[in-house]
Protein backbone atom coordinates (compact mmCIF):
# COMPACT_ATOMS: atom_id res chain seq x y z
CA UNK A 1 0.00 0.00 0.00
CA UNK A 2 1.40 3.40 -0.96
CA UNK A 3 1.21 5.75 2.01
CA UNK A 4 0.79 9.52 1.74
CA UNK A 5 3.77 10.86 3.67
CA UNK A 6 4.31 14.48 4.65
CA UNK A 7 7.94 15.43 5.28
CA UNK A 8 8.84 18.50 7.28
CA UNK A 9 11.90 20.66 6.78
CA UNK A 10 13.96 18.76 9.36
CA UNK A 11 13.80 15.51 7.41
CA UNK A 12 14.80 17.27 4.20
CA UNK A 13 17.67 19.07 5.94
CA UNK A 14 18.86 15.77 7.42
CA UNK A 15 18.84 14.28 3.93
CA UNK A 16 20.27 17.13 1.87
CA UNK A 17 22.94 18.16 4.38
CA UNK A 18 23.74 14.55 5.36
CA UNK A 19 23.03 15.09 9.02
CA UNK A 20 22.57 12.48 11.75
CA UNK A 21 19.62 10.55 10.30
CA UNK A 22 20.82 10.80 6.68
CA UNK A 23 20.75 7.04 5.96
CA UNK A 24 17.16 6.62 7.17
CA UNK A 25 16.06 9.72 5.23
CA UNK A 26 17.83 8.43 2.13
CA UNK A 27 16.02 5.06 2.39
CA UNK A 28 12.70 6.80 2.93
CA UNK A 29 13.17 9.14 -0.04
CA UNK A 30 14.32 6.24 -2.22
CA UNK A 31 11.02 4.48 -1.46
CA UNK A 32 9.18 7.62 -2.61
CA UNK A 33 11.32 7.95 -5.76
CA UNK A 34 10.63 4.30 -6.56
CA UNK A 35 6.88 4.85 -6.25
CA UNK A 36 6.29 2.73 -3.14
CA UNK A 37 4.99 5.77 -1.25
CA UNK A 38 3.85 9.29 -2.13
CA UNK A 39 5.82 12.20 -0.65
CA UNK A 40 4.48 15.67 0.05
CA UNK A 41 6.01 18.97 1.15
CA UNK A 42 4.83 22.58 1.25
CA UNK A 43 6.15 25.48 -0.78
CA UNK A 44 7.10 27.12 2.55
CA UNK A 45 9.38 24.15 3.17
CA UNK A 46 11.05 24.78 -0.18
CA UNK A 47 11.51 28.45 0.66
CA UNK A 48 13.17 27.67 3.96
CA UNK A 49 15.19 24.79 2.55
CA UNK A 50 16.50 27.00 -0.25
CA UNK A 51 17.92 29.41 2.32
CA UNK A 52 19.83 26.70 4.23
CA UNK A 53 21.01 24.88 1.11
CA UNK A 54 22.30 28.06 -0.52
CA UNK A 55 24.11 28.98 2.69
CA UNK A 56 25.69 25.53 3.08
CA UNK A 57 26.15 24.33 -0.51
CA UNK A 58 26.11 27.43 -2.70
CA UNK A 59 23.55 28.69 -5.19
CA UNK A 60 24.25 26.27 -8.05
CA UNK A 61 24.13 23.11 -5.92
CA UNK A 62 21.10 24.38 -3.97
CA UNK A 63 19.14 24.81 -7.20
CA UNK A 64 20.10 21.31 -8.38
CA UNK A 65 19.02 19.78 -5.07
CA UNK A 66 15.71 21.67 -5.08
CA UNK A 67 14.97 20.66 -8.68
CA UNK A 68 15.63 17.01 -7.77
CA UNK A 69 13.28 17.28 -4.81
CA UNK A 70 10.60 18.80 -7.04
CA UNK A 71 10.78 15.75 -9.27
CA UNK A 72 10.19 13.50 -6.24
CA UNK A 73 7.65 15.33 -4.08
CA UNK A 74 4.22 16.80 -4.63
CA UNK A 75 3.74 20.34 -3.34
CA UNK A 76 0.71 21.05 -1.16
CA UNK A 77 -0.35 24.23 0.60
CA UNK A 78 -3.00 25.09 3.16
CA UNK A 79 -6.12 27.09 2.47
CA UNK A 80 -7.03 30.08 4.59
CA UNK A 81 -9.42 28.11 6.84
CA UNK A 82 -6.76 25.48 7.55
CA UNK A 83 -4.31 28.23 8.51
CA UNK A 84 -6.89 29.79 10.85
CA UNK A 85 -7.48 26.41 12.50
CA UNK A 86 -3.73 25.93 12.93
CA UNK A 87 -3.39 29.36 14.54
CA UNK A 88 -6.16 28.50 17.02
CA UNK A 89 -4.60 25.12 17.84
CA UNK A 90 -2.79 24.52 21.12
CA UNK A 91 0.67 24.29 19.60
CA UNK A 92 3.61 26.19 21.09
CA UNK A 93 5.18 26.54 17.64
CA UNK A 94 3.19 28.25 14.86
CA UNK A 95 5.23 26.69 12.04
CA UNK A 96 4.63 23.20 13.46
CA UNK A 97 0.90 23.87 13.74
CA UNK A 98 0.74 25.11 10.14
CA UNK A 99 2.59 22.04 8.87
CA UNK A 100 0.52 19.54 10.87
CA UNK A 101 -2.79 21.13 9.94
CA UNK A 102 -1.77 21.23 6.29
CA UNK A 103 -0.93 17.53 6.44
CA UNK A 104 -4.25 16.80 8.14
CA UNK A 105 -6.21 18.79 5.56
CA UNK A 106 -4.65 16.69 2.78
CA UNK A 107 -5.36 13.47 4.68
CA UNK A 108 -1.75 12.34 5.01
CA UNK A 109 -1.12 8.90 6.48
CA UNK A 110 2.10 9.96 8.23
CA UNK A 111 3.94 13.13 9.21
CA UNK A 112 7.71 12.68 9.39
CA UNK A 113 10.02 14.91 11.38
CA UNK A 114 13.18 14.83 13.45
CA UNK A 115 11.84 17.58 15.73
CA UNK A 116 11.54 15.92 19.15
CA UNK A 117 9.05 18.51 20.47
CA UNK A 118 6.79 18.04 17.48
CA UNK A 119 6.92 14.25 17.83
CA UNK A 120 4.98 14.64 21.09
CA UNK A 121 1.99 16.04 19.14
CA UNK A 122 1.19 12.70 17.48
CA UNK A 123 -2.43 11.59 17.36
CA UNK A 124 -4.44 8.68 16.07
CA UNK A 125 -5.49 10.89 13.15
CA UNK A 126 -1.94 11.72 12.09
CA UNK A 127 0.96 9.62 13.37
CA UNK A 128 4.08 11.77 13.73
CA UNK A 129 7.23 9.67 13.33
CA UNK A 130 10.92 10.08 12.71
CA UNK A 131 12.35 8.84 9.42
CA UNK A 132 14.02 6.02 11.37
CA UNK A 133 10.75 4.91 12.95
CA UNK A 134 9.02 4.89 9.56
CA UNK A 135 11.84 2.98 7.89
CA UNK A 136 11.95 0.34 10.63
CA UNK A 137 8.18 -0.12 10.75
CA UNK A 138 7.01 0.36 7.16
CA UNK A 139 9.90 -0.27 4.74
Amino acid sequence: MAYKIFLDINVLLDFTLKRESYVDCKNLIKSIEDGFHNGYITSATLHTLSYFLTKELGLKVAKEVLLNLLSTFSIIDAKKETIKSALHAKFNDIEDALQVYTALSFKMDFFLTSDKKLKKETSTTLPILTAREFVLEYL
